[in-house]
């Protein structure tokens, strides 16, 4: 049996979505070692079982649950696990976004359009409609991970813009509505690398190029150190004035002309 990790999130319960890999493994894994008990929703089975059990072997109870957020039944499993196995939800965090990279709008396809929004907008709204009834017993923090495609553009990511924009309207009304429930709503705008985002550079390196040029802090995020611990603070009692903002957490990308 493993030592429960001590930390400042200790005996709290979070849900992290699109936990198997990149930025939401590393939140989970934050959340973790500050001694959170996580629930892990991710579309890959065998992923999320390994990455649940590698987080449980930190200490925190870590449950995994496989299935697309698109899927109301599959959301409904996690807030249920929430519920029954861990006996609340204090966190709730929306990674969770799928895609198809480099499409124009002229040759974007309704179903192109669809995955977008169902994975990434969708999905953090049936999270959250579906959570409010746990995190509103004792308080809680929601995290809606966001992207600079969005806030800033980025060409050959219309789909992908539209939801996390459309997440991070969510994220200001549930702010302003959840408020006095004592739950704190915020979205973070991440840079780190994932298996899509690696992916896309490599096949196009100049884009990598540019914005290593553009960005003051002279390296790549990391998706624990960086994204993770963000959310560990979003997460925590020292952020308990902070709501329905967005923080760029992407070495200064975003202010670069």
């Amino acid at each position: 049996m493993n030592d429960v990790t001590v930390g400042v999130l200790t005996g709290k319960a979070a849900i992290v979505t699109g936990a198997a890999q990149g930025i939401g493994r590393g939140i989970a894994t934050a959340l973790a070692k500050e001694g959170c008990d996580t629930i892990l929703v991710d579309l890959q089975q065998d992923a999320v079982r390994q990455t649940a059990k590698e987080i449980e072997a930190l200490g925190p109870r870590c449950i995994p649950i496989a299935g697309s957020v698109g899927d109301q039944d599959v959301v409904d499993a996690a807030t249920k696990a929430a519920a029954d196995e861990l006996g609340r939800l204090d966190v709730l965090v929306n990674n969770a976004q799928a895609l198809r990279p480099g499409i124009r709008i002229e040759d974007y396809t309704d179903a192109d359009f669809d995955l977008c929004l169902s994975s990434g907008l969708w999905g953090a709204f049936r999270f959250m409609r579906a959570g409010y009834p746990l995190l509103s017993r004792q308080g809680g923090s929601i995290v809606n991970v966001v992207s600079s495609a969005g806030t800033h553009g980025l060409a050959g990511f219309a789909g992908y813009a539209a939801a996390k924009e459309g997440m991070r309207g969510l994220t200001k009304v549930a702010a302003l509505e959840w408020g006095p429930a004592g739950i704190r709503v915020n979205a973070i705008c991440p840079q780190a690398p994932t298996p899509e985002t690696v992916a896309y550079l490599e096949a196009n390196p100049e884009r990598r190029q540019e914005k290593a040029a553009r960005r003051p802090i002279q390296r790549e995020g990391d998706p624990e150190a960086d994204a993770g611990r963000t959310v560990v603070f979003l997460a925590g009692p020292d952020s308990g004035f902070i709501t329905g903002t967005t923080i760029m957490v992407n070495g200064g990308l975003t202010i670069m002309p």
